[in-house]
């Protein structure tokens, strides 16, 4: 490649060196070019026909949230029409019990507003439970909490530590909190998502269904100091969605955006090395030999820390830094078997005998009983480098093509599963291979438990991916977590990846860093691409959308929550 120069040079074409760029040529007025070492930009935005032809599967992200991309939205009022649409099933989360027959639905906001109807259904197996649930729905769909929400993702970290209005809005919802009947006193605080599921909720299936969902956000349902958040996805179960037609829809939509704003794509472009002179970040060499200068700025925007110590050197970085970063933790969650089926009819499950709207539900779990310590069991066999036992397993299944046709042929079906398993570094290639194979066998087999027209005469093809596949993606590499590293109490939020870093600054003048191992992390949304040009535009006094008139942060974030919930009820009618 010849020598280039830009004023950003991003490293990273994935989710979040895409929003971010978007923000710094439209918004900063800079050129920018996009470095990324895969045949494609997209990252974890991927869709691909892998399982068979014209059957599309998610390889990566495929939980989407209404709030993922709030900024966006406001900022960029073209990203909709362009793909960036979200959307829900009939019913947003479930799970099935095999020991009685019966599931729990929580119906989706898209058809369940109010949730009434969810409410009736937690009923069935605690009054008491649906009563709470409603409680709490209230104090959840309120702006006081949306408006804190919106600080959690897209405030940067030393905004929220040390600017008062942060607390002076958590302040103003504790009333709420309190009315709720959900009080954060100090046991909540350093208590387990199992041991608060269980002070709030009597049902032992809604306690399940809750604790579920934490599993699937990459978090170990004992871990301390993780039950106050825990209760907070009360309010995010009956959000869960999915991107229309793919969620590589996404990069598409910010692919038209930058083209339009003049930036830049460099695919089959490894970065090797940051170019640092007198401590100041002046380019990139590529794997190729070439140099490419940037007259203002560098991101290390899809780049894992430990690469950003390798490129940086560690007496750059720092040795307490470069030493945190040996030290994240990867063994946790989110080491997942994540696979793809072709089905010629979408699964028929028995406990719709309780309940036929489970049929209709994306995010779906599959459970032998509604025991917290056989979920726990999933992740306690995963932290061992192992698949638990088959009658242990409890995958979670998903077939978007109920809801939205693009993702099979007409009359067939796409769906997907998830469940922990080992690192990729806990076996070897030949290790892999086989239980890879083994899973295959044994999750249709379990999966036929609950659904009896699931066998191997309907599924037509099947892709097995895994952690050892994810190494595809540099930046997950050499374990595979899907998560990045772990979303343990000690790395997230003003921990993740590591304090020194979490306000995206590096000890590199004008070399920033952002990706899925900032901020929240482990999602597709836009909130470290988004705080990190905060951070960006107060350093360097580049423009700020978020003090413009009207669109202030975090009261215009909530006004685009609430446009796009409405928006995918009234461009999507149900296909129900």
């Amino acid at each position: 490649m010849a020598d280039l120069t830009f004023d950003a040079v991003v490293c990273g074409g994935g989710n979040k060196g895409l929003m971010l760029a978007m923000y710094l040529a439209k918004y900063a007025g800079m050129s920018v070019g996009i470095f990324e070492r895969r045949h494609e930009i997209g990252g974890g935005l991927a869709t691909e026909e892998t399982a068979a032809p014209g059957f599309r599967g998610n390889t990566h992200a495929t939980l989407m949230l209404p709030w993922y991309w709030l900024p966006i939205y406001r900022d960029f009022p073209e990203f909709w029409d362009y793909g960036g649409q979200y959307d829900q099933y009939l019913v947003a989360q479930g799970t099935i019990f095999k020991d009685n027959g019966k599931c729990l639905a929580i119906y989706s906001m898209k058809d369940d507003p109010t949730q009434e109807k969810t409410a009736k259904e937690i009923a069935r197996f605690s009054q008491k439970d649906a009563e709470t649930w409603l409680k709490m729905q209230a104090l959840f769909q309120g702006d006081e909490i949306q408006r804190v929400q919106c600080d959690t993702a897209f405030a940067p970290m030393e905004w929220k530590l040390t600017k008062p209005e942060y607390m002076e809005r958590q302040v103003a919802v504790l009333p709420k909190v309190l009315e709720s009947g959900m009080s954060p006193d100090s046991l909540l605080l350093a208590s387990s998502p199992i041991r608060s599921a269980r002070e709030f909720f009597d049902s032992v299936e809604l306690q399940y269904t809750l604790c579920r969902f934490i599993v699937s956000g990459a978090r170990n349902p004992n871990d301390p100091s993780q039950g106050a958040e825990a209760m907070g996805l009360v309010g995010t179960l009956s959000t869960i969605g999915y991107a229309r037609g793919g969620t590589h829809q996404i990069a598409h939509a910010c692919h038209q955006i930058l083209v339009q704003n003049g930036v830049k794509f460099y695919t089959h472009a490894e970065v090797v090395k940051f170019i640092i002179e007198n401590g100041v970040a002046k380019g990139i060499q590529l794997a190729d030999g070439s140099v490419i200068k940037a007259r203002k700025v560098v991101v290390s925007a899809g780049l894992s820390p430990m690469q950003l110590v390798e490129f940086m050197g560690r007496d750059v970085i720092g040795e307490k830094t470069a030493r945190r970063i040996d030290n994240l933790s990867f063994n946790n969650i989110g080491n997942l078997l994540w696979y793809t089926f072709a089905l010629k009819q979408a699964a028929n499950y028995t406990a719709s005998s309780f309940n036929p709207d489970i049929n209709k539900c994306e995010w779906l779990g599959l459970t032998t009983s509604a025991d917290l310590k056989h979920l726990a069991n999933e992740c306690y066999y995963a932290n061992m480098g192992k698949l638990p036992p088959v009658e242990e397993y409890n995958p979670v299944i998903w077939c978007h093509s109920l809801a939205d046709p693009a993702y099979a042929p007409p009359g067939m079906h796409t769906a997907q599963c998830e469940m922990q398993g080992p690192q990729a570094t806990d076996l070897t290639e030949s290790e892999w291979l086989k239980l890879k194979e083994e899973f295959a066998e044994n999750v249709v087999r379990v999966w036929g438990e609950y659904a009896p027209n699931i066998d191997w005469e309907n599924i037509i093809g099947v892709d097995t991916n895994s952690p050892f596949d994810n190494l595809r993606l540099a930046n997950l590499a050499p374990h595979g977590n899907f998560s990045g590293c772990d979303q343990s109490v000690f790395q997230r939020y003003e921990n993740r990846p590591c304090p020194d870093l979490s306000s995206h600054r590096t000890p590199v003048k004008n070399l920033y860093a952002t990706g899925g191992y900032w901020t929240i992390g482990s999602n597709a949304s836009a909130d470290s691409a988004y705080t990190c040009y905060k951070i960006m535009a107060t350093d360097m006094n580049l423009a700020k959308p978020w003090e413009e008139k009207g669109k202030e942060d975090p009261d215009s974030l909530v006004e685009q929550l609430r446009w796009v919930t409405k928006r995918a009820r009234e461009a999507f009618p149900t296909r129900w």
